[in-house]
């Protein structure tokens, strides 16, 4: 599952485009930056906000709070 949502947020079918956007400063550890950074890496992602993206879809496909 996880490599097809990350094919459609890298593909645009799942962005931030359609949603309002919010600017926020988010406190993080180094070790929390870099698993972001190696999920980054690993669906090669343009940029963090993919990241977060599917951090917060996978999480809530997981939950059954949403489908992908």
């Amino acid at each position: 599952m996880g490599l097809d949502l990350a094919e459609k947020i890298r593909n645009g079918s799942i962005s931030l485009k359609s949603q309002e956007r919010l600017h926020k400063t988010f406190n993080l550890t180094i070790s929390e930056f870099a698993l972001i950074e190696q999920i980054k890496q690993k669906f090669h992602f343009k940029d963090y906000s993919q990241v977060i993206l599917y951090c917060v879809w996978n999480s809530a496909v997981e939950e059954g709070i949403e489908s992908a």
